[in-house]
């Protein structure tokens, strides 16, 4: 992996039985291997009580009888690594960390439950319960928002509701900044491919594709766990150059027409 791609998990490192291993956060290091079992099972702990408490939310919507006309959301910020990578925590853009659960309940359309595969983006919430709630439809947000009280980046999930099978768009984005730079990074049916840019600061962040300090492609086909780095390799070297274009294009160009 690039450096930049890299995370040394300082929050982690903080704790203070982490500390006791004198653990240096640098490129492949990681933690013993009794305290990364006491880790994961502190976070599979947390996991399932977080799960009972959301089961009692929903009891208590069901003895208020208000369930069937209670739209309900269940998502989180980020997904979180748990040694994979020698990596811990949440600040990198492996598909570990952003890869976040997203759940919707809306009565009368998702009552027999529906489950999708198609790329999804967490900035598709706010449309979606927008549309679910019948208010009106949001605005697209230009590209200077700065001055724009209400509009959305994201797709209404609707449609997707409605067809399960066919896609909304052909990638999702998100990015993480270390040391000076961004990393860009889009994820797409196959594919997550990352650069590591600089950019320009206030008031517009632009990305300054001139000049890379690293790039990352990983093929889902063949190594879900993103273990191989082809972005160099000659038999993507057309895949690369392809998938740069789309991820400078942008989320605006990446949706599908209706």
């Amino acid at each position: 992996m690039p450096d930049a791609a890299w995370f040394d998990y300082r929050g982690l490192r903080r704790h203070a039985d982490v500390r006791a291993f004198n653990v240096t956060g640098e490129i492949n290091s990681t933690l013993p291997d009794m305290l990364a079992l006491q880790i994961r099972r502190a976070y599979y702990c947390s996991v399932s009580w977080t799960d009972s408490l959301i089961g009692r939310v929903l009891a208590e919507l069901d003895n208020l009888g208000l369930s069937n006309d209670t739209i309900v959301s269940f998502f989180s910020d980020h997904g979180y690594t748990l040694g994979e990578h020698t990596e811990w925590t949440k600040q990198t853009n492996f598909e570990l960390a952003t890869h976040a659960p997203m759940m919707i309940s809306i009565p009368g359309l998702t009552d027999k439950g529906i489950r999708s595969e198609q790329l999804t983006e967490l900035v598709d919430l706010f449309p979606t319960l927008v549309e679910a709630a019948g208010l009106k439809k949001l605005p697209v947000c230009p590209k200077n928002s700065a001055n724009v009280s209400l509009c959305s980046e994201g797709s209404s999930l609707i449609p997707l509701i409605r067809q399960p099978l066919k896609p909304i768009k052909k990638a999702s984005f998100s990015q993480y900044p270390r040391c000076g730079r961004m990393g860009y990074s889009m994820r797409t049916d196959r594919y997550r491919y990352t650069e590591w840019t600089k950019f320009s600061r206030e008031p517009d962040y632009k990305a300054e594709w001139g000049n890379l300090c690293g790039v990352e492609l990983y093929d889902h086909l063949i190594d879900r766990e993103e273990n191989y780095n082809h972005a160099y390799d000659d038999e993507y070297k057309d895949i690369r150059k392809e998938l740069s274009t789309m991820l400078r294009d942008g989320w605006r160009k990446s949706i599908v027409e209706k």
